[in-house]
């Protein structure tokens, strides 16, 4: 009979508290040495949780707070100054005359005040109807048709010299009647036809077209108006030609 030795058993439930504490030694080795290189975390947390610490902390902040709103505060006082520096002056300047909204920022800048308070100050004078380009460009325009004579060119150059806006004067200069322009045309043309008296018919047609034109009329139409004006004059006596 043969007998067979079975190879004994290893404890395994016995070799595994084995194996965690070796781990377990690893890992406290492994903080250790951190903890070498590192501020100990709880003399840190200590100062952290000092109420005199915190108690001066809090006041610096509280100080730090104060100040901010102050320069706040002051900053904030110097800007309203400044806008009602602007406004004053926006209010003066508009009390001595109409002025389109180009002329009165112009002004305000010759007096040093920036644009963006300019800006804000146009705002609320057109807000509160203190200025009105469009209002403004339809006076003008009625005044220098009825008591001038002028052509819509002549028209069109003054009110850009008042620094108006170009869509403002465009459609000021579109609310004029086109048959009020040709008759203007025609009764200025035979007013100045009549001073030509002594001249021979060229040069008289000459002056007359050179006179229209520094009135803002030219082209076709001032060509033919001149003529006519030439024309009726002549025939009526008013004007004799060499």
């Amino acid at each position: 009979m043969v007998v067979r030795f079975l190879p004994v058993a290893r404890d395994t439930a016995a070799s595994a508290p084995q194996r965690d504490r070796a781990d377990l030694a690893e890992v406290i080795e492994l903080r250790s040495r951190l903890n070498q290189d590192r501020p100990d975390q709880d003399r840190l947390d200590q100062d952290r949780l000092d109420p005199d610490r915190l108690s001066v902390a809090r006041a610096e902040l509280s100080d730090i707070e104060e100040a901010i709103s102050d320069d706040k505060a002051t900053s904030a006082d110097i800007s309203h100054e400044r806008v009602s520096s602007a406004e004053s002056d926006a209010v003066r300047l508009l009390a001595r005359r109409a002025r389109s909204s180009g002329e009165l920022r112009r002004e305000l800048q010759a007096l040093g005040h920036s644009s963006v308070e300019v800006d804000g100050v146009i705002f609320r004078c057109e807000a509160n109807l203190y200025l009105d380009d469009l209002g403004l460009a339809r006076v003008l325009t009625e005044n220098l048709r009825d008591r001038k004579r002028a052509s819509r060119s002549q028209i069109r150059m003054k009110l850009r010299e008042r620094l108006l806006p170009d869509g403002v004067i465009e459609e000021a200069l579109g609310e004029l009647d086109e048959d009020e322009e040709h008759e203007l045309l025609r009764q200025v043309a035979v007013d100045r036809a009549k001073k030509m008296s002594g001249l021979d018919r060229q040069t008289a047609e000459r002056r007359l077209l050179g006179f229209l034109a520094r009135r803002g009329w030219s082209g076709e139409r001032a060509y033919r108006v001149a003529r006519e004006a030439l024309d009726s004059s002549a025939a009526r006596g008013t004007v004799r030609f060499r």
